[in-house]
């Protein structure tokens, strides 16, 4: 008689077993047609409401209005404000009259500034976007014509409208930038302009205010 055990006959109705040796391998799971088309109707689904979605949105997108690339400007009327600021004011609040094509970003009062005099300040844009800095006072002082002109002492001097302007003007170098400071008095007040424009718009400004006097 063998030692090894005898494999008892199978019966007719029986499913024959098989395994796999690793020699084999695992048998490799097969999947109908019906059940990749289940696994792929989802995907299928939401690339349809994606393409639904896009052409909802494409026409609001091509008719939406394209937004202005040009900075904003806050158009302040400054003859407005000049005239609440006169009644404070022991000057007469300059409100210069520079055209439509130029703007104030603001127009402000203050009556006790950290410069120690009162001062009427006006920020205008030219039609170029650079800004025109006005500032005016009635108790104009030494220093602080020097902290307004940063001690660059007067470059040049224009007479624009009968009035005479001391230009003080410091080219870029190193770590300075640009600065130009144009002063000039009026009937009852020191005037100073500042700001990055250029000599045409500094004597925009300065012509504007002598009409206006």
């Amino acid at each position: 008689m063998s030692d090894s055990a005898t494999t008892p006959p199978r019966k007719p109705d029986e499913p024959q077993v098989t395994s796999a040796t690793p020699e084999e391998g695992a048998p490799l799971p097969q999947i109908t047609t019906k059940q990749a088309a289940k696994i792929n109707a989802p995907i299928r689904g939401m690339i349809i409401s994606m393409a639904v979605l896009l052409m909802l949105i494409l026409p609001f997108l091509w008719l939406a209005p394209k937004p202005d690339a040009q900075p904003y400007r806050a158009d302040v009327n400054v003859s407005e404000e000049a005239g609440f600021v006169a009644e404070q004011a022991d000057f007469k609040p300059a409100a210069p009259e520079l055209g439509e094509d130029w703007t104030a970003n603001y127009a402000r009062w203050q009556a006790n500034s950290q410069e120690g005099v009162p001062l009427w300040s006006v920020g205008y844009l030219s039609p170029n976007y650079r800004l025109v800095e006005m500032v005016q006072t009635a108790e104009s002082n030494p220093t602080w014509l020097a902290q307004r002109t940063e001690l660059i002492p007067a470059t040049g001097q224009k007479n624009v409208g009968g009035i005479s302007w001391d230009i003080h003007h410091r080219d870029p170098s190193g770590k300075q930038e640009e600065f130009t400071a144009w002063v000039g008095e009026l009937n009852d007040s020191t005037v100073i302009l500042t700001g990055k424009a250029t000599e045409g718009e500094f004597e925009h400004v300065a012509k504007a205010l002598a009409e206006g006097r």
